[in-house]
């Protein structure tokens, strides 16, 4: 890796669908030099695949927070299969991590309202060994 890699990294971080045409013109390099690159990239398994970014805003999910999440015992398959299973066409589940700290675990949600939150967050405390939860509503990305 160097300081090439790296330039080409961010750019397909901030745009997977640039061309590699546009990728050489930022970072000064031919268009199959860039393409040789970026295939070894994917061959080292740097780059795992290419995804889509959705704007859950303009689908109506304006209201988007951070659910912490404390656990009395750590089955983390199935309390991660509880909590996905809660999502809904109200609610969004955009990340689910487990964590280091107070938390056990850490979900970035997406919702169309305060009472969808208020509902799925009721219906976290629900599932068995949840002791607690902390929601708080992000303002900006």
């Amino acid at each position: 890796m160097d300081t090439i890699d790296y330039k080409i990294l961010n750019i397909l971080k901030d745009n997977g669908r640039i061309s590699h045409e546009e990728i050489a013109r930022r970072v000064n390099l031919s268009r199959p030099a860039v393409r040789a690159r970026v295939v070894s990239l994917e061959k080292k398994g740097i780059i795992s695949g290419y995804s889509t970014c959705i704007d859950y805003d303009a689908l109506g999910f304006s209201i988007q927070v951070f659910v912490y999440i404390k656990v009395s015992n750590m089955n983390y398959d199935e309390i991660k299969s509880n909590i996905v299973n809660l999502a809904s066409e109200k609610v969004v589940i955009d990340d689910l991590y487990r964590i280091s700290g107070e938390w056990c675990l850490l979900l970035k949600v997406m919702c169309h309202s305060q009472n969808d939150i208020t509902e799925f967050v009721d219906q976290i405390l629900r599932i068995d060994c949840v002791v607690a939860t902390n929601t708080v509503f992000i303002f900006k990305s």
